[in-house]
């Protein structure tokens, strides 16, 4: 998360942990094309936009996996990168929802032990999102240590 003030302790209150995320790409970033989170421990990450060797601390036990590039999206306006391509939506048990053209993405993840629901979801794109942005979690199980 990048705080356009640098303030965040002030925002957010001593209950939160802030960790910067150097991005590679000189425009502004969406943090979910750029990093996501898959599962305990398991990270998705665009070198294009982050160097690696800088992630903050918190992800230097993670298992990392570069995001393969992605397929070009069609729709139009193109408003957004084509790294939309990782911004996925996490349903459990190593079930994750991903845009049904990104076959390089959907044979990463099942090499990496997911099993990836392909889904039309293009048209969704001039609305500037991918399935993590067009959805809203209700309710979260486990434990958290950062």
């Amino acid at each position: 998360m990048v705080c356009p003030c640098f303030l965040c302790f002030l925002c957010l209150g001593s209950d939160y942990r802030v960790h910067l995320i150097e991005s590679l790409d000189p425009k502004l970033a969406h943090i979910d094309t750029t990093l996501a989170l898959l599962d305990s421990g398991k990270l998705l990450v665009n070198a294009e936009f982050t160097d690696v060797s800088k992630l903050p601390e918190i992800f230097r036990d993670w298992d990392l996996m570069i995001a393969p590039e992605p397929v070009p999206y069609k729709t139009r306006p193109r408003l957004m990168s084509d790294w939309i391509s990782i911004n996925t939506l996490v349903l459990g048990e190593g079930r994750i929802i991903v845009e049904e053209r990104q076959e390089p993405l959907i044979r990463a993840l099942k090499e990496w032990g997911f099993k990836p629901i392909p889904c039309a979801f293009e048209d969704y794109y001039p609305f500037i999102g991918g399935f993590h942005c067009a959805t809203l979690d209700v309710r979260r199980s486990g434990s958290s240590s950062y």
